[in-house]
């Protein structure tokens, strides 16, 4: 009784009652104007006008042919509910607002070094680095080195010793932050380094932190010293802009390292509460010359926020680390021409010559991505994927067992993680690269998140990202054909999510 009078009582519980009036009384407004005066015409128009646009614009087949179909349900409505709902584009203000703190964060051509590029050992791994820069002017790096963290305890044992160094910023940016013991450590060393003059700056997406934080926390952090910003607050009415979330997670300490990876702050992701079995994450540390990157991109979301404008240059610190290997870490975000984090994923499996290995919560890929791992099982690349036993969300649980069978059949090893829920990103292959960071296998990640992403080549984090994979394979169950589902409603409503899920 307790727990249900907490979520009704909840910003998460009103925000989505408040939604639901405005939405209703929305569709009420439009039924009278199209059945009660007569206006239906119109609506009919505003439809087939939004069809030539959503049939013309360059985005996702599967996100055009669900708004086709919804328009050709409901064509009175259909138009005007995709203008509202489904138009993802942002204005001309807004797009030139956000290219102008890129601009601002943007990298010179010195940081662009051949000889990093040169250092990677596969040309169709140059390639990737190469369109990663081209696209996102991140740059690869040498003089960087990477550390590999298992699980939340060895990432915070290891962060604590980091922070107690501080000495001129502390920068976060996550999805979530949550109140509780991972979170009553840290502050308070928060606290201390702002009142000893250390720049310390939070960043959590307000829907990420909705049921983890207090409402408008960012004013609570600011009595305290700290200067916050929530990313795209929700607001007491209905906000289709709510769909662009800010799923990037950074710790950035003087500039010198950074920590990244699926964890987020709050006490699930170190077990320190369970609520899907046991949560199986990661994170990774970089130092040297790479962390410039990752303090850039906090940077680019902190100016666009604050309207500020800063010189990147000072946060960015001298390294003497030795490489190992090249490391390139990278953004995406919805307002980029193309899925970054997608293309990368893309190349690393259509380039494997041996094998692939993947990690994801989530499995809902396009049909590119679906075309790409069938037609390396089928080439005799060694293709495996794991999933999480235990969702933690039912209705996304099915759409990722309704793209198993398909896989299956052309060679794809599907593999479900026995002991709970698996929430690393990671795609590693060949031994020769890794890509670990936020962006999971599916339609939100690559098309409505902000996220990041860092491609180890040819670096000894490589084997440490192999080595957690495997336990990982020796903790789960193969998918074969016993994870067919018979029942006839349990099948309709996997292909209705299925069908709907690059609009859910």
């Amino acid at each position: 009784m307790g727990k249900f009078l907490r979520f009704i009582t909840s910003r998460l519980f009103i925000t989505i009652v408040l939604f639901l009036v405005e939405i209703l009384f929305a569709l009420r407004i439009f039924y009278w104007m199209a059945f009660v005066k007569n206006f239906y015409f119109l609506f009919y128009l505003v439809s087939l006008v939004v069809t030539l646009i959503v049939m013309t614009r360059k985005e996702e087949p599967a996100y055009k042919l669900v708004w086709l179909l919804i328009i050709t349900v409901f064509p009175t409505l259909g138009g005007v509910l995709y203008l509202f709902v489904g138009n993802k584009k942002i204005g001309h203000m807004a797009k030139k607002k956000l290219e102008k703190y890129r601009s601002a964060h943007g990298f010179s051509k010195s940081d662009y070094r051949d000889e990093a590029v040169d250092m990677i050992k596969d040309d169709g791994m140059k390639r990737l680095s190469r369109y990663i820069y081209n696209l996102t002017e991140n740059p690869a790096y040498l003089n960087s080195k990477g550390t590999y963290f298992q699980s939340g305890d060895e990432f915070y044992s290891d962060l604590a010793k980091e922070l107690e160094r501080a000495e001129k910023f502390i920068f976060i940016e996550y999805f979530i932050i949550g109140e509780g013991m991972l979170w009553s450590k840290i502050l308070p060393v928060l606290v201390e380094k702002a009142k000893a003059g250390v720049d310390v700056r939070v960043i959590y997406d307000d829907v990420g932190s909705i049921n983890t934080l207090p409402y408008k926390y960012y004013k609570s952090l600011g009595k305290m010293g700290i200067k916050a910003v929530a990313f795209n607050p929700v607001k007491w009415h209905f906000n289709p802009r709510l769909n662009f979330r800010d799923h990037r997670k950074i710790f950035s300490i003087d500039g010198k390292v950074c920590y990244t990876g699926g964890l987020n702050l709050a006490d699930e992701y170190m077990n320190d509460e369970i609520r899907f079995g046991f949560w199986k994450d990661n994170a990774i540390k970089l130092e040297g010359d790479v962390v410039f990157s990752l303090t850039s991109m906090f940077l680019e979301i902190w100016d666009a926020i604050t309207e500020t404008e800063e010189d990147k240059e000072l946060f960015r610190a001298v390294s003497n680390v030795e490489s190992d290997g090249v490391i390139q870490a990278f953004g995406s975000s919805p307002f980029f021409s193309e899925s970054i984090g997608e293309k990368a994923y893309l190349q690393v499996v259509n380039n494997a010559k041996r094998y692939v290995y993947i990690t994801t919560p989530y499995l809902i890929p396009d049909d590119a991505m679906i075309d790409a791992l069938k037609s390396a099982a089928e080439s005799g690349v060694d293709v495996r994927i794991v999933t999480p036993r235990y969702p933690d969300k039912k209705q996304v649980f099915e759409v990722t067992r309704a793209n198993y069978d398909e896989l299956i059949k052309s060679g794809v090893r599907i593999f479900e993680y026995l002991p709970g829920f698996v929430h690393t990103k990671m795609f590693i292959a060949d031994d020769d690269v890794a890509v670990v960071g936020t962006t999971n296998l599916d339609y939100r990640s690559f098309f409505l998140h902000f996220e990041l992403s860092v491609v180890f080549f040819s670096s000894s984090i490589i084997k440490d990202v192999k080595e957690d994979m495997m336990k990982i394979l020796d903790y789960s169950e193969e998918v074969d054909g016993r994870i067919k589902v018979r029942n006839p409603i349990k099948k309709c409503t996997r292909f209705f999510y299925s069908l709907f899920s690059p609009v859910l």
